[in-house]
């Protein structure tokens, strides 16, 4: 039975729940932003019952991985393109320096938030539908608030309208009505914008291997209650010029007409060879070669080794084979575990995943402030001190921050910048039409794997009738090169009503910095599941609590007793008490004598009543008396 206890379930409610809405003094660990590395991170700490505050100067969750609406997506490129003016800064200290100084002991300074942009270059175009005027000829549709005009020859008069109405009346013949057949909608810049509730739009689209280390996680610490996913029903990849299907499986392999009889036994072979054997033993004495080298050298052939490195490992073609069989060897474990395909799409958008954490979070006693100004970071021999936000001074322990938000003169010295171009896509029509609704992954040959994420109205990400179409590939440092051309390529022609590109940069490397009590965490990175940032998440933790378990299991709400101090002390034994129970004790031994020595007097009787009943059906398990620990499991 695990019991929490309401002064640790509900920590610190009533302060934060006045009308005054102070916060406490101190916490042990303060985490700024709300990106799925600092979401972890908190919900980790509060589990173990550790005090967390959780701040985000932004007023929403997930920072660069938050999920949006349509008119939110347009409010947060316009406020990352400047579109809106110069807006004041959510870090920018408006405190003035006295009032600094008063909340400040000796020996004590302020250093304000670093302000390193995170996303650049966005820019989003709506696509105007071309309509068929009666000469076929095709015209762009006019814009919003204007009508079409139709030429007067089509438009009937009244007077016709009423003859026509007075020819057909004069049929005796029952009027039989044909079927009406739906009409699709026509989707423009003000239908989608009436729509825009029902859009869930992703900053950065993540896929779950479904033996990945993201769902893997969700299972054991029981955040999964939070969650709903659906999995990915195709992959495809392109050769030729042409969409195919991606044989993974045994079936697919045999089922495809893509490759040959003796390329599918070839293929057979080498996947059964990376699921049987271990890394380190198809590695042994291979090491010096690439991935490609390594495929040759196993007779696969040109169209063999494309699927493999571009849609199986999808790795770029000039990658190491341990980095090539470690991600082969992922996709293979994770097929059949929860569909035909390897993957899983959030329901609602990945936003929902860092949603969840802080839910963990909250429920565990974490305290979040969302939408607040930071005026700084209070420094004291190498240490942080504490925070000081909408003019309160906090102390904390520990201190975590995104990458951006570091000052610049704390950040380690081995850091590296990445980058990844993004794009996201509003289509009426799918990459490859099928009968029923696809989730489609699409991986692009090119340098670096170019992912194409597809889903629709099922996934809650779009209304129906449409198409999101997610595009990612990371930028290599020092090039201006934007792969993005390539996916917009193979979108149906004129079928894009909405588009939007920009660059998400983050620093990579140690989640240390300078300050020997305050941890960096990366944002999003050019990857396809969540490994990075929950490798980085673990790895601040076990710095912070060393030697602690790293998100045990939640337990359900049906294991949880609330209770306080209060009815603690109240179950401790008095002397008073004691001496009741001492003689209820005295009372109970000498009943269960007499019922002994009634029992021993009865046996025969007992033995008739047996015989009687001895094809009677003897108790099932579950109607027998338990002990309370084998009811409540752990």
């Amino acid at each position: 039975m695990q019991s929490v206890r309401s002064n640790n379930f509900h920590l610190h409610k009533s302060k934060i729940m006045s009308g005054s809405l102070t916060l406490p003094d101190h916490f042990e660990v303060v985490v700024l932003g709300t990106g799925i590395t600092e979401s972890v991170v908190a919900a980790a700490a509060s589990r173990l019952g550790h005090s967390v505050l959780h701040i985000d100067t932004a007023g929403y969750y997930g920072g660069d991985s938050a999920s949006f609406t349509l008119d939110g997506l347009i409010n947060w490129a316009d406020e990352n393109s400047g579109n809106k003016g110069s807006s004041e800064n959510p870090t920018e200290n408006n405190t003035d320096k006295a009032a600094l100084n008063e909340l400040l002991e000796e020996g004590e300074k302020v250093v304000e938030l670093g302000n390193e942009q995170s996303v650049h270059s966005v820019a989003y175009t709506w696509h105007q539908p071309k309509i068929e005027t009666s000469d076929n000829q095709e015209t762009e549709s006019p814009p919003e608030g204007e009508s079409c005009a139709v030429p007067d020859s089509r438009v009937p008069t009244s007077d016709q309208q009423q003859e026509d109405e007075r020819e057909v009346n004069t049929d005796d013949t029952p009027k039989v009505e044909e079927p009406k057949h739906e009409k699709s909608k026509e989707w423009n810049k003000e239908s989608l914008l009436e729509e825009s509730r029902r859009f869930n739009l992703d900053l950065s689209p993540r896929l779950l291997y479904a033996r990945g280390s993201m769902v893997e996680l969700l299972i054991s610490s029981n955040i999964s209650r939070y969650t709903e996913f659906k999995s990915v029903t195709r992959v495809l990849t392109q050769i030729g010029g042409r969409l195919e299907h991606v044989p993974s499986s045994r079936s697919d392999v045999f089922a495809t007409k893509h490759i040959t009889v003796v390329e599918k036994r070839i293929l057979m072979k080498f996947l059964s060879y990376c699921v049987n054997e271990k890394v380190e033993d198809i590695l042994q004495d291979k090491e010096h070669k690439s991935f490609r080298e390594f495929l040759a050298g196993e007779n696969l052939t040109e169209n063999l080794i494309h699927f493999v490195i571009h849609s199986i490992a999808m790795v770029p073609p000039t990658a190491g084979i341990r980095h090539g069989v470690m991600q082969t060897v992922k996709f293979l474990s994770s097929l059949g575990r929860f569909g035909s395909t390897p993957f899983l799409w959030s329901m609602y958008g990945t936003g929902e995943l860092p949603q969840a954490f802080c839910r963990l979070c909250a429920v565990f006693g974490g305290v979040y402030y969302l939408g607040r100004k930071m005026s700084g970071i209070i420094l004291k021999d190498n240490k942080c001190k504490g925070i000081i936000t909408e003019g309160k001074r906090i102390n904390c322990d520990f201190l975590v921050l995104p990458d951006q938000s570091v000052p610049q003169n704390m950040l380690p010295d081995d850091l590296k910048q990445v980058s990844t171009n993004r794009g996201i896509y509003i289509s009426d029509k799918s990459v490859l039409p099928a009968d029923k609704e696809q989730i489609t992954l699409l991986s692009l040959p090119s340098e670096e794997p170019i992912h194409i994420i597809e889903v629709g109205p099922g996934t809650a990400a779009c209304p129906k009738g449409l198409q999101i179409v997610h595009a990612s590939c990371e930028e290599k440092e020092g090039e201006e090169k934007n792969d993005l051309e390539k996916v917009e390529a193979i979108l149906p022609k004129e079928s894009v009503r909405f588009s939007m590109k920009f660059k998400q940069s983050t620093r990579i490397g140690s989640v240390e910095t300078k300050m020997s009590n305050v941890y960096r965490a990366s944002g999003p990175q050019p990857e396809l599941d969540f490994d990075s940032a929950l490798q980085e998440a673990e790895n601040i933790y076990g710095r912070i609590f060393p030697g602690e378990e790293f998100l045990p299991r939640a337990p359900d709400p049906e294991e949880i007793i609330i209770g306080d101090d209060n009815e603690t002390n109240s179950e401790k034994p008095t002397s008073e008490n004691t001496e009741a129970e001492t003689e209820a004790d005295t009372i109970m031994k000498e009943e269960s004598k007499a019922e002994n020595d009634a029992d021993t007097k009865d046996t025969s009787d007992e033995k008739v009543i047996a015989d009687n009943n001895e094809n009677a059906e003897a108790p099932s398990e579950d109607t027998k008396v338990q002990p309370i620990e084998e009811k409540v499991k752990e």
